[in-house]
């Protein structure tokens, strides 16, 4: 299963490179004026500087910047921007080491974001240059994409939040530094925030784990090593520290062990460079006599996440035990054939993980 999955990763990486090789030139950069990057931060109103004000997780930060030389950082990764291009600037909410800087060859686990808490600043004319056919590199950018303008200016907002793995010592800002693995010491600055994880009027309250599921026993590896990318869940979905996926239940109507189970929540599950990006939406749980056909809403593509959807039958579930709304747990799953696409195929072809169904006291 997981060879498959990184052969479709590798096919895409492959055909990408060859489209950006055809379409985009190493030019050099024209001659441009002195730039002397600088960063504000400011709260959600986007006035008020942030200071020493506590910031809590939820919190939006509206971050401004000047003198970020928009050709600059033609060099680094060569996805999703192709080489010679200008890869713009990362503004980054986060836990970072005190040796954080990419230019002094300070390591990507320095620098501990949560996806929410990165916005991506790059001109448009470099945004127009990233390949969009026939794999969608301007997508994956655009996600997170504010506009850096020609006198090198930006106005990006950010969400804070507590990364998951965060290195000793680390001191939570907003950072800024060249971005796709380009190196540029001149933009790499930071500003402090005086950030608490304790919940504030912003927070999220956690989303009640009705259902559980993992989907297969390596579906979290595979993904996040693997593939070198990561998982999220929102809208009445979460994800465990074991990488299980949750779900909110949003109505039942099972009697007598028969009825439908509706959820609700969006999972999405993406690869590095966002060569692959697939969601998880809404599952319902057909139920008659016992037995049930878990069904969801998946991405049409293997890179589209959330843009387009359609529902797929994805597995048959034993709910022998249910009775009317009784708790299960460790309750037997077996893919079907048929589920799309490509890559959510892929990660389906071995065992599924048991789910737990846990319903609300009454």
């Amino acid at each position: 299963m997981r060879a498959r999955f990184g052969l479709v990763v590798g096919v895409v990486v492959a055909l990408v490179g060859l489209v950006a090789g055809g379409l985009v030139g190493t030019g050099e950069a024209s001659a441009a004026p002195t730039w002397r990057p600088a960063v504000s931060v400011f709260l959600a109103d986007g006035t008020t500087p942030v200071g020493q004000t506590v910031v809590h997780p939820g919190d939006k930060l509206v971050v401004k910047g000047t003198g970020f030389d928009p050709n600059a950082n033609r060099s680094g990764l060569p996805l999703p921007v192709p080489p010679g291009v200008p890869h713009g600037t990362f503004i980054a909410f986060g836990a970072f080491a005190p040796d954080w800087k990419p230019s002094a060859g300070a390591p990507e686990s320095a620098r501990a974001t949560n996806r929410s808490g990165v916005a991506w600043a790059l001109s448009r004319s470099a945004l127009a240059q990233v390949p969009d056919v026939p794999f969608d590199m301007r997508r994956t950018i655009r996600q997170q994409w504010v506009p850096l303008n020609t006198d090198g200016s930006f106005t990006a907002t950010v969400t804070a939040s507590t990364p998951k793995d965060i290195p000793a010592g680390a001191r939570y800002g907003v950072y800024t530094y060249g971005a796709a693995g380009a190196d540029n010491a001149a933009q790499e600055l930071s500003v402090p925030v005086n950030y608490s994880t304790a919940p504030g009027p912003n927070t999220p309250a956690p989303a009640p784990r009705n259902l559980v599921w993992g989907y297969s026993p390596s579906f979290h590896r595979t993904i996040t090593e693997d593939a070198q990318g990561g998982i999220s869940g929102s809208k009445g979905a979460g994800i465990t520290d074991n990488g299980a996926m949750t779900f909110t239940l949003a109505s039942s109507t099972v009697r007598n062990g028969t009825g439908e189970l509706r959820f609700e929540g969006t999972v999405v599950a993406w690869s590095r460079f966002h060569l692959s990006e697939i969601a998880l939406v809404d599952p319902i749980i057909r139920v008659q006599g016992g037995k049930g056909v878990l069904s969801m809403k998946t991405s049409t593509t293997n890179m589209n996440g959330t843009d387009a959807l359609r529902r797929v039958d994805i597995a048959d579930v034993d709910l022998a035990g249910i009775g009317n709304g009784s708790d299960v747990h460790g309750a037997p799953v077996r893919f079907r054939a048929g589920i799309t696409p490509e890559v959510l195929a892929a990660l389906s072809l071995g065992q599924a993980s048991p789910l737990d169904l846990n319903f609300p006291v009454n």
